[in-house]
């Protein structure tokens, strides 16, 4: 499969190599996946998770050994946001190019979310809550760069549908 886009970034002082791959309308592929982020849809909302340390991200986080895809992306959106995915649909992933030579794929997927109660606590121990914002805004948060603005791309239509 041929990149959508090349790019890097520069994380903990190491240069990473980015291939981006879109994936609407298309099948997973059988890859190693590292981990998972959700870009939710809760009343044409992003929710954004914050960190104890400040940080705010996309919800999600690693797969865990013997878990598909769908499994992490529903146990993470439970964990981090006491919300449930009512429906996903793939957006696309980076592989990742570490200085050492290792490397990683991050699945990106949009998902239609519904909450089930207040948000108590991360069971990581990271997430102290969330902010709620417009899709069009998700790169000023997230600083993602050419991927977050892909990313924008690929999920707007699916917010103006509902993922239906």
């Amino acid at each position: 499969m041929t990149p959508t886009f090349k790019d890097s970034f520069t994380y903990n002082n190491k240069l990473i190599l980015l291939d981006w791959f879109d994936l609407v309308g298309k099948k997973l592929p059988d890859v190693e996946w590292e981990q998972v982020y959700i870009i939710g849809d809760i009343g044409g909302k992003v929710p954004l998770v914050v960190h104890e340390s400040g940080a705010i991200n996309l919800p999600g986080g690693h797969t865990e050994p013997g878990e598909t895809v769908e499994q992490t992306l529903r146990r993470e959106i439970v964990e981090e946001l006491n919300m449930k995915v009512t429906d996903w649909k793939l957006l696309g992933y980076q592989h990742l190019t570490e200085p050492d030579g290792k490397e990683v794929n991050q699945l990106r997927v949009y998902a239609k979310l519904a909450k089930i109660g207040d948000f108590k606590n991360d069971p990581g121990g990271t997430v102290t809550g969330h902010i709620l914002i417009d899709l069009k805004n998700l790169n000023d948060f997230i600083h993602y760069g050419k991927t977050g603005g892909q990313l924008i791309k690929l999920a707007a239509p699916l917010f103006e549908k509902g993922a239906k």
